[in-house]
């Protein structure tokens, strides 16, 4: 985002429960900048977004990831769905299955785990294609997270598996969304509604109960950001912004 207040980052493994925001929230502060467009795979925005994060390794279980509910999203949901993965191999099969369309990423890499999914070539497509554009591969990867979010900004409907990837996108925006919880006994997709938005103040951490800590971190560190640590190309500007 550009601007020159101090940045605070914050680590963490929990969305804070934010309250409720006007539709269009986001876009009415912060447009993208033609960095971020050049990598957006298409012309309108999506109708239906589906968010499907595959875990990090087998401690890290997430409903609706099991062939079933797959089958049943492809089943359920219209033919011009737009999918948003780090799973690539899940590119192909729903697009030869169900004509989804997806951004056609080869590799995507976890920023904070530094892991990779795809990437099979014995030279990484990331840094193939970081040359391309004259970035470099965190650069690269950066545009392209930012690029699968900003389809979930611009999606009328969000449906996801747990992450706070796209639950953030949903809420920003206030886009009708749901949770992805596998199918039912009778082979029905089960979406439930989103009961992580919480209207009113939010409880700062150290005020909150048992209850409401659920899912958040026994610490949190945060610090500043220098300038020099922000990315080389930046994926959004304010709305007031005219430099960039």
């Amino acid at each position: 985002m550009s601007s020159e207040e101090t940045v605070i980052y914050i680590e963490g493994n929990t969305y804070p429960r934010w309250p409720h925001v006007p539709d269009g929230f986001f876009l009415e502060h912060y447009e993208p900048t033609q960095d971020l467009l050049s990598m957006v795979p298409w012309s309108s925005p999506p109708e239906v977004v589906v968010h499907l994060r595959k875990e990090d390794s087998a401690g890290d279980a997430r409903k609706g990831l099991d062939n079933n509910t797959l089958r049943a999203l492809g089943e359920s949901l219209p033919s011009d769905t737009y999918l948003v993965t780090n799973q690539v191999t899940w590119f192909d099969w729903f697009t030869e299955n169900y004509n989804w369309t997806n951004p056609g990423w080869h590799e995507v890499k976890h920023s904070a785990r530094n892991n990779i999914w795809g990437g099979r070539e014995e030279r990484s497509d990331l840094e193939r294609r970081a040359e391309e554009r004259g970035l470099s591969a965190k650069d690269l990867q950066n545009l392209m997270l930012w690029s699968d979010w900003y389809s979930m900004i611009v999606a009328k409907r969000v449906i996801h598996t747990h992450s706070d990837f796209s639950l953030s996108a949903a809420h920003w925006m206030n886009t009708p969304s749901k949770t992805i919880q596998g199918v039912t006994e009778e082979g029905q997709l089960n979406l439930i509604d989103e009961d992580w938005m919480r209207n009113g103040e939010t409880p700062r951490l150290i005020d909150r109960t048992d209850k409401e800590l659920k899912g958040c971190p026994r610490s949190v560190v945060h610090s500043s950001v220098s300038s020099s640590a922000r990315p080389r190309t930046k994926m959004l500007k304010n709305r007031g912004d005219k430099k960039s």
